[in-house]
C-alpha cells in the first residue's frame, strides 16, 4: 500500500468527524469530545506515544485555560515531585511536557471488576489532589487487561475500568472536560502473558499529563 492510501483514511474520517460536530448541540463535554478527537485523527498516521494524539487534541480543544508557555518545564517538574510522594504510583517522564503515571489494576479493581476497590481511594484520592492543584494539564485516563478471557470482553473490561477512574476524579472536583478515557483491551502488553508476572504487568491503568504550553 501506497503512503497516500494509508493516510487517506484519517483525512476521511477527519472530514465525516468536522462534519458531524453540528449534531453534538446539548453534551456539556462535547468540546473536549472534538478536541480529544481532532488530536486523535490528527496523529493517527503518525505513531506516536499511545494517547498521545489524545492529549493533544484537548489541548487544542482549549478546555485547558491559558497555557504556561516557557514555564512549562518548571510546572511539570513540580507536579512530578508531588505524584512520585504517592506510594502507589509508578512516575515517568515522557518528555518536557508529558508525565505518564502507572497503576496497578490489581491495586484499584478486583479481578474481572470495574468497580474500584475500597483500598484505592487513598491513592485515588491523592492523586486527585495533585490534579486539582496543576489545572494547566489535560489528563488521559488508559484501561489495559491481560490476554486472559475473550478480546472482546477484554475490550470492554478496560474500557469500563478507565471511565470508573475518570469518574471517580470528577468526584474529586476534577474537570472532565480537561479529561478523556479509553481502553485498549489486551493491546500493548509490557510483559509476556504466558507467565502470572506478565500477566500483573499487564493488568493496568496509565494516565498520561501533559501541560499546556
Amino acid at each position: 500500500m501506497n503512503l497516500k492510501a494509508k493516510i487517506m483514511p484519517v483525512f476521511v474520517g477527519l472530514t465525516l468527524f468536522l462534519s458531524s460536530c453540528a449534531s453534538l448541540d446539548g453534551d456539556p463535554n462535547q468540546q473536549a469530545k472534538q478536541g480529544a478527537m481532532l488530536g486523535t485523527l490528527a496523529g493517527a498516521a503518525a505513531g506516536a506515544l499511545i494517547g498521545g494524539s489524545a492529549l493533544d487534541g484537548l489541548l487544542i480543544g482549549a478546555v485547558v485555560g491559558a497555557g504556561i508557555g516557557a514555564g512549562v518545564g518548571h510546572y511539570m517538574d513540580k507536579q512530578e515531585a508531588e505524584l512520585r510522594r504517592i506510594e502507589e504510583l509508578e512516575v515517568k517522564r515522557l518528555d518536557e511536557e508529558t508525565l505518564r503515571v502507572r497503576f496497578d489494576s490489581d491495586v484499584l479493581f478486583a479481578i474481572n471488576s470495574a468497580l474500584l476497590s475500597s483500598d484505592s481511594e487513598y491513592a485515588l484520592v491523592e492523586f486527585s489532589g495533585v490534579m486539582h492543584d496543576y489545572p494547566q494539564t489535560a489528563i488521559v485516563v488508559q484501561g489495559y487487561t491481560d490476554s486472559s478471557g475473550s478480546e472482546e470482553y477484554n475490550q470492554k473490561l478496560s474500557e469500563r475500568r478507565a471511565q470508573s477512574v475518570f469518574n471517580f476524579m470528577v468526584g474529586q472536583d476534577i474537570y472532565p472536560e480537561r479529561m478523556y478515557s479509553v481502553g485498549y483491551g489486551e493491546a500493548h502488553p509490557l510483559a509476556d502473558n504466558a507467565s502470572a508476572a506478565g500477566r500483573d504487568m499487564n493488568r493496568r491503568v496509565e494516565i498520561l499529563i501533559r501541560g499546556k504550553r
